[in-house]
């Protein structure tokens, strides 16, 4: 019978995949596009969001900055304005590329990232909090001449979950 765990090596394997397939195409493309973004982070978090009991859902913040400031991003969010440094998509027009959304709709918030990204949430959130309370960085991406650079800033934060698949995804 195989485990209903991932190893942790499956899981970090699946991470890197993650990051390269679905998050590394959309930094590429709006960075390409627009040349004044110099960063971009991404966020994970763990809660229940009406479609589900329990998700890991995901937040892309860009800015004009060396790093985003996620705090100013949140706050502009929250209160509904704009912040033309720090852009948290997909609020981020004009630099939220529309044509890059497609991954949102193809992120596993239910499945895949549940045991890949839940180790890395913080506890107890809801999706009343804002993005500064609720997400946790995990991925950092910096311009660097015509690409950028990919640093995982993520730290465990419940190593319990790592690789825990939920009961519909575990293989029979």
């Amino acid at each position: 019978m195989t485990s209903p765990k991932y190893t942790p090596a499956e899981t970090a394997a699946l991470r890197e995949q993650f990051l390269k397939k679905m998050i590394e195409p959309v930094v590429r493309r709006c960075f390409q596009r627009h040349p004044s973004l110099r960063s971009a982070l991404f966020l994970v978090a763990q809660y229940w969001n009406d479609e589900a009991d329990d998700a890991v859902h995901h937040e892309l913040v860009f800015s004009q900055l060396e790093t985003p400031d996620v705090e100013a991003a949140s706050s502009a969010a929250r209160e509904g304005e704009d912040d033309t440094v720090n852009l948290a998509a997909p609020l981020a027009a004009p630099f939220w590329d529309p044509l890059a959304t497609p991954y949102v709709d193809a992120w596993p918030d239910n499945h895949e990232a549940i045991p890949v990204f839940a180790a890395f949430t913080r506890e107890d959130c809801h999706q009343e909090m804002s993005i500064l309370e609720a997400f946790a960085p995990y991925a950092l991406f910096r311009r660097a001449g015509e690409d950028f650079s990919v640093e995982v800033v993520g730290q465990m934060l419940r190593p319990w979950l790592d690789g825990v698949r939920a009961s519909w995804d575990a293989p029979e």
